[in-house]
């Protein structure tokens, strides 16, 4: 009896001995794990990049578990990769190990004082996380690559040496085709490759800013010791790592909204149908992540919003001054209106163009003449003029009752991303629309069954103003299938491909005054033609959050090139509830077989 109490002990005493001697073995490990329901906690959910149950990473370096991935499991194989080999796991797994030892402190103090990889801790020395800032490099619709923006983190402190030091942490896709469907198919459907690098910050600042030309807007945000070291070192396990980039589902918004939920679970809410840029941005304020918001303005943008603010016969003035030479006294100003010439004179000799067609001597007195009269104590800021967060949502589901004197319809559209042209555009560079994805309905009430009315893959309008001082094109593009009217304005679907050039122009503040060629292909079973299109019109913003646009539009070429059809359109929008916008339309379309008159009531939902 007493031996077979022995050979009993025995194995308990051996099990016993070893997790002291260890810290802990994996059974204990685990069930420490499983009581805790560590695998339920959502920092551990964050670390894997889990949506709808299923990790967003494939990579089986990542994902230890993946031919039978549960949150559990995967929290079971990574407590079993430390216990089988400590050093490489910690290694590859800085972030979990930081993670699962702070709740179940599976190591011994010997382990845990162990050197790490020299890699690591060269990451750890010289990538300092003493601040985290939520990047946001503004749009440019127009480029496919930067037509939503782009998000990405900064982290910034000193290092090893006590050196103030700033890197960037992004992930993006190189687009190495020029093909339109094969775009669309490998970002949306088979995947792209995801680079995921971390670089100086000062390289992505001046390429933003100084290339492109976009703004490039800092919230620095609001987070503890524990959750800023659990970033670092999650940043690293992601560091080589296989990552597919897909436009709808894991792009660079997805991944920073996913790295920055370690901090605040509830980021992971916003992920609902499409993240973008700006989703994460509008996310961090939403949960009181960001304590701080910094920009730095490209200078085309600061000079156009000089531009719009300053009085026009002011603004002559120091054009005067820069161009022919005039004379002109800053000190007969009123304080606020001397900053405002002042910086606008300052961003006129920043130009790199007015800048070329100035002798050295010049521009030096002109740049003595700014130092001189600016008055830094004036509050000026012209990052407050324009805020990205101020934008409504950018998921849009649209309702419309159609009529005209012979038929009435319902439309739904819905737009995944981006924004209208008749849209709340106040806070964007210039007017302008993007549509991504746009799919209409129409149910009409004769006929009483659904017939595609368009389905946009891709398109945009750009109405940027030109001006002598800052000359610039406006542009269109349109990719997809829709209705064009022939000559007895019956509708005919096609897919369609064109684009277009123009000039835009402000008269005044609230006024734009635009002009577009666009010349396109059509193509459906039966018929294929060239066609173009000039159009004029003008864009109004209205007291009381309110906008009228007005477009007349001819198009020549259309199933024959006799065929001439002419539309002029006046819309008013009013966008002045949070994340909704009313517009109501009248159309008409002339050929020269037939006139009709259309009137569309509808209401937006942005989300």
């Amino acid at each position: 009896m007493i031996l077979k109490r022995i050979s009993w002990l025995l194995p308990a005493l051996y099990i016993f001995l070893s997790a002291s001697a260890n810290g802990m073995n994996f059974q204990a490990a685990a069930s420490k794990a499983a009581e805790l329901r560590l695998y339920e906690n959502p920092k551990w959910i964050s670390l894997l990049h889990i949506k709808n149950d299923s990790p967003q990473i494939k990579d089986s370096d990542f994902i230890l578990s993946a031919e039978k991935f549960s949150p559990k499991n995967e929290l079971d194989e990574t407590l079993s990769l430390f216990f089988d080999d400590y050093s490489d796991a910690k290694c590859r797994f800085p972030a979990r190990y930081f993670f699962l030892n702070y709740y179940i402190k599976f190591d011994t103090a010997e382990q845990n004082n162990q050197a790490e990889c020299e890699e690591l801790q060269k990451y750890k020395n010289y990538v300092p996380f003493d601040d985290i800032n939520l990047i946001y490099a503004s749009e440019v619709v127009s480029s496919a690559s930067s037509m939503m923006g782009h998000s990405f983190l900064n982290a910034k402190g000193k290092n090893l040496n006590q050196t103030s030091v700033s890197h960037s942490i992004s992930f993006f896709t190189e687009l190495d085709s020029f093909n339109p469907a094969a775009l669309i198919y490998d970002g949306l459907v088979s995947g792209m490759d995801g680079f995921f690098i971390v670089r100086p910050f000062e390289k992505d600042l001046n390429h933003y800013s100084k290339v492109e030309g976009r703004n490039v807007w800092s919230y620095t945000l609001d987070i503890n010791d524990f959750d800023r070291t659990l970033i670092k070192l999650h940043i690293w396990e992601l560091k080589n790592i296989e990552i597919e980039y897909l436009f709808q589902s894991y792009n660079c918004a997805t991944l920073t909204l996913y790295i920055l939920s370690l901090a605040n679970p509830n980021l992971i809410n916003e992920d609902i149908l499409f993240v973008s840029p700006l989703d994460v941005v509008k996310a961090a304020e939403k949960y009181g992540m960001i304590k701080n918001i910094g920009v730095e303005l490209s200078d085309d943008w600061a000079l156009k919003m000089l531009e719009q603010e300053i009085q026009p016969e002011l603004g002559g003035k120091i054009e005067s001054l820069v161009f022919e030479n005039q004379e002109f006294s800053f000190e007969k100003l009123e304080p606020k209106s001397k900053r405002i010439a002042v910086e606008y004179l300052s961003y006129l000799i920043k130009n790199k163009v007015i800048k070329s067609n100035l002798t050295t001597k010049r521009l030096s007195k002109l740049s003595d003449i700014v130092d001189f009269n600016i008055d830094k104590s004036l509050d000026f800021d012209l990052s407050q003029f324009k805020n990205p967060i101020n934008t409504k949502q950018d998921s849009i589901l649209t309702s419309s009752l159609v009529f005209d004197s012979e038929n009435t319809a319902i439309d739904l559209s819905f737009l995944p991303a981006s924004h209208y042209l008749y849209g709340d555009n106040r806070q964007y560079f210039s007017e302008s629309e993007l549509v991504i994805g746009e799919l209409t309905v129409r149910l009409t009430e004769k006929s009483n069954h659904l017939k595609v009315q368009s389905l946009t893959f891709y398109s945009f309008r750009t109405l940027t103003p030109s001006s002598k001082i800052v000359p610039k094109y406006s542009g269109s593009f349109f990719m997809g299938y829709r209705q064009i009217l022939d000559r007895k304005l019956n509708e005919n679907g096609f897919f369609d491909l064109s684009g277009g050039m123009g000039k835009s122009t402000k008269v005044h503040k609230d006024i734009l005054l635009f002009s577009n060629l666009e010349v396109g292909l059509a193509v459906n079973t039966s018929d294929v033609f060239f066609y173009a299109k000039p159009s004029v019109g003008a864009i109004i913003n209205v007291i009381a959050d309110g906008k009228i646009v007005v477009e007349y539009q001819l198009s020549a070429g259309q199933y024959d090139t006799k065929h001439i059809t002419q539309a002029l359109s006046t819309k008013y929008a009013w966008f002045g509830i949070k994340n909704w916008t009313f517009h109501l339309a009248h159309k008409i379309y002339k050929s020269s077989l037939a006139k009709k008159n259309e009137f569309q009531l509808a209401v937006s939902m942005h989300f």
